[in-house]
């Protein structure tokens, strides 16, 4: 495996333990406002130290790009956060898979050129498997009419959410490759992300304060989740200006879909999270489900 491919593998994992701990957070009462602006927070603190350190700078002139670069991230995390708000990890997650297929139309489009077979192909996969990852979710341990539409309903909230999530992101990857790469990462990160800092004091007044996190005990599982997830975001950002290689790299950090299912299937008891309430057919469905969805990012990318 090529070295620069390490950081997407390297996202894909930490990716999955970070939602495990912000889901535990965000599940015993805290706001996912708070996992938003908190990672953005330490994405800022680091690019900007990291900027410094360099001594380089993005033009002015060039601000207004990383300033929609940076719109575009916090828009995804934002949904990001409020789709593992509503459903599980193993739903949520491999779902966002569907970014690549996104970027890949998003690029046809923008180049105005026709959009390959393989992307299509890759949607009808992508399509396959949102349906298996979603199926079952109207059992419940105790079933009734009113339990289980309450269980479709979320379900059909967290793919909806999960999907804006995958479109912002991809939006995100289009800006990386369009603007990043031409200013180079260390000119152009640091201000992208001291950007998403900026955006996100908008939800200040939806923020959990420190006294609040540790009334719910949720201090800790909130600070780990959100500097993880912020440590992935710096691993896969760095991976996507400083190499490029966007095909490989996407390929690799679709990886998370099936990781999620396997690893919140695991800790699902340490953690509280759902999925220990669902029987080993839906997890199942959801592995298969979250199979195909990597195959269709695969099958999306490879020439």
């Amino acid at each position: 495996m090529p070295f620069h491919l390490l950081f997407p593998l390297f996202s894909s994992i930490v990716f999955v333990i970070a939602v495990m701990f912000s889901k535990n957070a965000i599940s015993r009462g805290s706001s996912p406002w708070t996992s938003t602006f908190l990672c953005n927070l330490w994405l800022a603190i680091a690019w900007a130290g990291y900027g410094l350190y360099q001594g380089e700078m993005l033009p002015v002139s060039s601000w207004w790009q990383a300033g929609l670069v940076a719109l575009a991230f916090v828009t995804g995390l934002v949904f990001t956060y409020l789709a593992y708000q509503h459903g599980d990890i193993s739903l949520a997650t491999p779902i966002f898979g569907v970014k690549v297929i996104i970027v890949a139309a998003l690029i046809a489009v923008l180049g105005q050129e026709t959009i390959p077979g393989r992307v299509w192909v890759g949607a009808f996969l992508a399509t396959l498997g949102v349906a298996f990852v979603q199926s079952g979710v109207g059992s419940s341990p105790h079933p009734s009419s009113h339990s289980s539409a309450a269980n479709v309903r979320k379900a059909v909230l967290t793919v909806v959410l999960a999907i804006l999530s995958a479109t912002c992101f991809s939006l995100f990857d289009v800006g990386l490759q369009l603007w990043a790469r031409n200013w180079g990462a260390a000119k152009f990160l640091p201000v992208m992300f001291v950007s998403t800092a900026v955006l996100s004091c908008a939800f200040l007044p939806w923020v959990d304060r420190p006294k609040r996190l540790r009334e719910l005990g949720t201090f800790w599982p909130m600070m780990i989740g959100t500097m993880l997830m912020s440590l992935q975001a710096m691993s896969m950002s760095w991976s996507m200006s400083a190499y490029g290689d966007a095909t490989r790299i996407n390929i690799v950090y679709a990886l998370r879909g099936l990781w999620a299912v396997v690893i919140a299937w695991i800790l699902a008891r340490a953690f509280g999270a759902g999925e220990a309430h669902h029987s080993v057919r839906v997890m199942l469905l959801r592995l298969f489900g979250a199979a195909l969805l990597t195959a269709s990012v695969i099958v999306a990318l490879l020439e």
